[in-house]
Formats: C-alpha cells, structure tokens, sequence
C-alpha cells in the first residue's frame, strides 16, 4: 500500500529515519516541512506560512488562516496500464486470456494547519483490473498479479481515501497521526519493493500479502517515536470493518471504533554498513476480531510477525527481503517470503532508469487441498522519461497457483505509464 509517488505514507514517519540518524531537534515548524517536501514542497517554504504575526488584534483570524493555507501544496500522480495473461486452468476453473487496461489518479493536498503539523489528503480515482479482472474474485491465486488497482475496487469513482493530521512532538524525535488511512503507510514499508506505481507491481512483492488482505482505509492512530539515532518504534491503532468476513458480518469502518480492533507495533534499525544505507523491520500485527478456521469449528482472532529489509550494497545496487509468519488457523498461507534487487543506471547516460528482479514463495496450510508453494517471479524495468514520467514493461510468473502442482503455470506481461505533477 501505500507508494512514492503518492509519498502519502504520511511523509513525517518516512523521513524520521533520517531525522533521528542525525540526530535533528529541529523546531516543530521544521517538522512540519519535512512532511511538505515529501508532498513536493521545501521546508523553507512551509516554515514561511507559519513565522508571521498579526498587527492588529482585528486581523488575527483572517491572518492565521493565510498564514496557514499559504502553506498548501499540491500534488498528483496518474498510472496507466495495460495487462495481458495467458489462459490457465487454476482449480478446476478457466481463466482465457483475461487482458485488460486500467488506471489510477491520485490528488494530495498537504498543508500546515498548526506549527510543527501536517494535514494530508488524498482523492482517488481509477478503474480496470488487468488480469486481476478474473483471477482476483474468483480466488486464483493467493497474490494478484495487479497491485494498481486496489484502491479502486469494483471501479467506484472517486473516493477521498486519506485524510491523516501529523503532528511532530519532542523537537522531531516522535510523532503523531491521526485520521483515516490504512495501516500499510506506517508497516512493512521498504525502499525498494512498496510503490506499485514505480517498482513491483505482483501483490507478492508490495507487501506481506497475508497482511494486505487485513489492510483498509478506515480511521487510525499511530505514534512513532526514536529510541536511539538508529532505532525508532511505530505503534498503530486502527478500527477495523473485519474485511475477512462476508459482508453480512462486516461492521462499518466508523462504527464502534474499539471494538475487535487492528493492532500493530514495528522496530525500525537504520543501518550504515560500509557507509551505505540500510533498514531493518520487524513487526507484529493482531486483527482481533473472530476469523473462522479453516479445518476446525469455531474462530480466533488473526495475527502475524513480519520482517521487511533493504540494503544498499553498492551505488546502483539494492537489495530486499520480506519473511512473514501468520496463524495458520485461520489463514491459508501461514508462511510468506520475498527476496530481489533494485539496479539503476544500468547503462551509461541513462541514470534515471531502473531495473527490477525479485522471486517470493507464498506456503500454503497444511489443511488445504494442495500444501505446495506458490511460486511468483517478476521483473521489470523502468524507463525514465525525464523527472515526471516513466514507461515500465513488466513480466510474471506464477508456479503452482494455490500451492496445487497441478494448476496451470500463470504468465501475465504489463506496460506501465507514470505520470506525476
């Protein structure tokens, strides 16, 4: 979830690494414009919305109000895509050839409503499914092959998805969200595997798939806080809809917000190794509403532990790995893993472009028909076309869908456009 190009995985929690590695107490102001310039905007330019004093008692209000919408700043991204597959038999059911276009819009407005805050808001808009158009409601495999189009489901328009208040507390070394957005802007993050907009676009690689399936847009907390200039601690709260269920047992996301909620907690080292940078993730989360088991009656709630990396091993030279764990109870791939790399400036005069490659493996339970390994490979390479735009070609290759030998092998190929403003 979440995404560099929409950077609305709450830009303060995206730059506290860096804050707290150098170990930064900077004003709250400045704070606040860290997370302006992560929306496209320079810290100098949010701190002069806010320095300004009124003269006149009468002018208060209407001063405070330019002082603080003078900070906005605007931004937006536009993704198109077209995406082919191959047919395949996956669990007695026929996929023929389900190709298809689709698209993603994002507007984010950031602005500073208080000193040392950061209101963010982002609106959406997409519609088409690529390949995931048949393979993604009828179960076909445990990761889709189309990440893009999550926040659109069912094609539904335009949604105002984000609406989140940032606030920096102790001069920059912990801070606060609150408002709507989804847990995966603050968990499993990575440098290299997270934005489907610019990197992998297969689900096994944007995140833990398991925990994707938890992920929703509904309201939330979190505090991050630096325990150390290389460590840092993330803790979200979130209400949570119980996506799992079928709809007749799902709540609404703004209805008795702490009942059965999402719980997560994540430690963060930021490494150096040979001057070089690198994270270190490891985290927990609990869905802890009843989820049904698979091979046994009743239920209990869901959970997981997870470890996202990336390291930096050379100027041009990247590599990640995820490892997830989860209750096997309840869910059907109690084991997940990725591992690939990130190269850019391949060939000379073209520092801009990056190329992709990366394998993940998806168990699935013990108590299912098939309890093989889902197979995923994908690559890309992304073309840059100046600072705003890319073209990106995409392959993928499923083995064994749903962990069965016995399925149809799924090969899907992809033409990515980016736009941002």
């Amino acid at each position: 979830m979440h995404r560099s190009l929409f950077v609305l995985t709450v830009g303060l929690f995206v730059g506290v690494a860096g804050t707290l590695r150098n170990g930064a107490a900077a004003a709250a102001s400045q704070d606040a414009g860290r997370a302006a310039a992560e929306l496209g905007h320079s810290g100098d330019e949010l701190a002069a919305g806010v320095q300004g004093q009124p003269a006149e008692p009468k002018l208060v209000r209407q001063e405070k109000i330019e002082d603080r919408f003078g900070t906005l700043c605007v931004h937006g991204s536009v993704v198109g895509l077209y995406q082919a597959m191959a047919a395949a038999d996956i669990a007695g059911a026929r996929f023929g050839n389900p190709d298809g276009a689709g698209s993603a819009v994002d507007l984010e407005f950031g602005f500073s409503p208080l000193a040392g805050g950061q209101m963010a808001v982002r609106i959406h808009g997409g519609e088409g499914d690529g390949a995931d158009r048949d393979l993604e409601p009828a179960g076909g495999l445990f990761a889709d092959v189309n990440t893009i189009n999550d926040d659109n489901p069912g094609d539904g328009g335009v949604r105002v998805l984000d609406v989140v208040y940032t606030h920096a507390l102790a001069g920059g070394r912990a801070f606060v969200s609150v408002g709507k957005t989804e847990p995966l802007a603050f968990i499993d993050d990575n440098a290299l595997a997270n934005d489907e907009y610019a990197q992998f676009a297969g689900k096994a690689f944007v995140n833990n798939p398991i925990l994707d399936s938890e992920d929703e847009y509904a309201p939330l907390a979190a505090l991050s806080a630096g325990l150390t200039e290389a460590w840092s601690l993330t803790m979200v709260l979130q209400s949570s809809s119980r996506p799992r269920l079928d709809e007749a047992q799902q709540k609404g996301a703004f209805e008795r917000l702490s009942s059965r909620p999402f719980l997560a907690a994540q430690a963060t080292y930021e490494a150096a190794l040979a001057g070089r940078e690198g994270n270190y993730r490891l985290y927990g989360w609990a869905q802890t509403y009843e989820h049904p088991r698979i091979a046994a009656t009743g239920s209990e709630a869901g959970w997981g532990l997870g470890l996202s990396l990336d390291q930096a091993i050379h100027d041009k030279i990247g590599l990640f790995g995820r490892l997830g764990y989860h209750n096997g109870d309840v869910y059907e791939v109690p084991w997940f893993w990725s591992a690939g790399a990130n190269v850019k400036g391949l060939w000379p005069g073209r520092d801009e472009d990056e190329w992709g490659v990366a394998v993940a493996g998806l168990k699935a339970d013990e108590d299912l028909p098939a309890a093989g390994t889902e197979l995923h490979l994908e690559t890309y390479w992304r073309l840059g076309l100046g600072e705003r735009l890319a073209v990106s070609p995409h392959l993928q290759y499923v083995g064994h869908p749903l962990g069965d030998e016995g399925n149809d092998q799924v090969f899907a190929a992809m033409v990515r456009v980016a736009a941002s403003f």
